[in-house]
């Protein structure tokens, strides 16, 4: 039986239609093209299959490609504040109430609509050449705008699903031929319109939905002949709390995490080549304000989405599921509460009373960074075992990743613990239920999110790292066996040696700050290519050095050099385990103190890793 199915945007389907063939095949995985497609009862057919991608292409790594246009993205003030608790219902924005303000005679509609209209000369001075949709709040919103427009000399239309086959095809005809110069509509037309020349897209409504909001902007993104870019104007104004205005800003960059409130600030240079984000003063006010009211006031915003998930979502609560749904990054949530603590909260689960609770509360972050798939099924195997009072069981089940899964979860060494064996080590976790049932949820969603292949390059049978998976310093040490119970090894000093297995662990950090890096080391780390990797040894290290010479001559001396490697030291506050890059081989080396490598990587590093992080990149 199949593990995947294929749905791209033609299709459209009521749950009635396609839920036979998913029960029938049950697949496993969900490969959606374009963007992820919606039924026709409205719901993201995504969560029919677990919110699982077998693989996708986000849109800024299409533009980056060029397999679409670019986009001239403005963001302009909008008059009309929607803070007020009368415009929010269910979850989302009441149409209703959006309708009585953006609509009418009376005068806060008027003057939303000059804005409008200013706006679009402004950036659009020759309507001539424009080609545009406008996407409203109602059908009644649509019909205002489009005769508002009219009335000004600017010919436009309004397809709304109230639109008969007939009327709808003479609009799209008028439109391609250039009768009208706007299209006005409801939603209508996220998927299906082929009009390539479109040119100008008008968001006249914040959306609540992220594949919306992209099928929207995606409907200007084809290429077409003389057109350059497509000129997006998004009409923003001050949002009620529970608005999440970073969610779309986040999906116009690519996969790496930025802070977005900072990217806001220096007007997005992450963004893809010909692409640009300006927002105006108060636009970026009320941006700036949004997203730092939402990072500022979680311990009010998680319990209440806690309390309406299930209704809001029509998914199961659980952690994936949650910060898929609110596009939270996990470390952010962890970092101040546990899961089960939030759910406490929220009053929908008991108050957590592990003894170990506040010892084990950071053992929840390094779990959200945990990616490898065998570990992973590993931990979970072991966690099953110690929820079942297994413990010799979860300790041979471990095996040879004992000490390693102690370090995972405890992050200390058994002595400062009062622990002499990893029995006792298991033992003692296993009297932390709470905090074991919020690691297999935290695990299984890691397990649907990794991208790592799972490849355990041949070291030596007992060096178990998957290449592309993350590890903190103390987890690089107790896989080397340079870490003990009673030790935990080696400080991170960016170079490991292991002399016993003839092994070194180069440990790079590519964005290095002053803040969090002295003068002297603040070394010149960059990828190359993909397999090519600059590198700079300790401040202190000549060539003669037993160091230097064995990173020379590593070859024939018969030393490992193996590479981990971090964009940043510190994100969200939360430092950065490294992605294991596999083993190199020098390529060449010069000057002294440092001394400068090139090493060549036996595997490719990730794409996002190289173009993040390269030299003029």
């Amino acid at each position: 039986f199949y593990d995947f199915v294929v749905i791209d945007e033609a299709h459209h389907g009521t749950a009635a239609s396609y839920r036979p063939v998913f029960e029938h095949f049950k697949p496993r995985i969900l490969l959606g093209l374009t963007a992820t497609p919606e039924r026709m009862d409205g719901e993201d057919v995504a969560r029919d299959f677990g919110n699982r991608f077998a693989a996708e292409v986000r849109l800024p790594e299409a533009l980056e490609e060029k397999l679409l246009c670019p986009f001239h993205y403005f963001g302009i003030a909008d008059p009309v504040s929607l803070d007020a608790d009368r415009f929010w219902s269910g979850g989302k924005y009441d149409t209703a109430e959006l309708e009585k303000v953006y609509t009418g005679a009376h005068a806060l509609a008027t003057q939303r609509f000059r804005v409008i209209h200013d706006s679009l000369l402004r950036y659009e001075p020759d309507l001539s050449l424009v080609k545009g949709i406008g996407f409203c709040a109602s059908v009644r919103h649509a019909r205002y705008m489009a005769e508002m427009f009219t009335e000004r000399g600017i010919p436009s239309g309004v397809l709304t699903g109230e639109t008969d086959d007939e009327t709808r095809s003479t609009l799209l005809q008028e439109f391609r031929k250039g009768s009208l110069t706007f299209l006005f509509t409801r939603d209508v037309l996220n998927e299906g319109l082929d009009v390539p020349e479109m040119n100008t897209v008008l968001f006249l409504r914040p959306t609540e939905s992220l594949t919306v909001f992209l099928q929207q902007l995606g409907r200007g993104l084809r290429h077409a002949p003389g057109k350059d870019c497509l000129t997006v104007l998004d009409f923003v104004g001050q949002a009620h709390r529970r608005y999440r205005m970073d969610i779309r800003l986040k999906a116009l960059l690519p996969k790496t995490r930025y802070s977005i409130d900072r990217e806001a600030e220096l007007d997005f240079p992450h963004l893809p080549a010909g692409c640009s984000i300006q927002l105006d003063r108060l636009a970026r006010d009320y941006i700036l304000r949004n997203i730092r009211e939402n990072l500022r006031h979680l311990s009010v915003q998680i319990p209440e989405r806690l309390q309406t998930f299930e209704n809001e979502s029509k998914q199961a609560l659980n952690f994936g599921n949650f910060v898929r749904y609110h596009d939270y990054e996990p470390e952010l949530l962890l970092a101040q509460e546990t899961w089960s603590g939030w759910k406490a909260k929220a009053r929908i689960a008991p108050l957590p009373e592990d003894p170990d609770l506040g010892l084990l509360k950071s053992a929840l972050v390094r779990s959200a960074f945990i990616n490898g798939a065998s570990e992973i099924a590993l931990l979970r195997r072991v966690i099953q075992k110690l929820e079942a009072h297994d413990i010799s069981g979860a300790v041979r089940e471990a095996g040879e990743s004992a000490l390693p899964l102690h370090y995972r979860i405890w992050a200390k060494t058994g002595t400062s613990l009062g622990m002499t064996t990893i029995h006792e080590s298991f033992e003692r976790l296993a009297r932390n239920p709470h905090i074991l049932g919020d690691i297999e949820e935290i695990l299984e969603w890691a397990s649907s999110e990794t991208r790592a292949g799972g490849v355990i390059p041949e070291l030596q049978s007992f060096c178990t790292f998957e290449l592309h998976s993350r590890y903190g310093i103390a987890d690089v040490n107790a896989i080397l066996k340079g870490a003990t119970l009673e030790s935990a090894g080696q400080k991170g000093v960016g170079v490991l040696h292991y002399r016993d297995i003839k092994t070194y662990a180069l440990l790079i950090t590519y964005q290095k700050t002053e803040h969090e890096f002295s003068p002297s080391t603040m070394y010149a780390d960059f990828p190359v290519s993909r397999h090519l990797l600059h590198w700079e040894s300790q401040s202190n290290t000549r060539q003669e050095s037993e160091t230097g010479q064995n990173l020379i001559h590593h070859k024939e001396r018969g030393c490992r050099i193996l590479i981990f490697a971090r964009d940043v030291k510190k994100r969200n506050g939360v430092t950065v385990p490294f992605t294991f890059l596999g083993p190199a081989e020098r390529v060449s080396h010069e000057s002294e103190c440092p001394v400068e490598f090139v090493w060549r990587l036996l595997y490719p590093m990730p794409v996002a890793m190289f173009e993040e992080n390269r030299r003029g990149g």
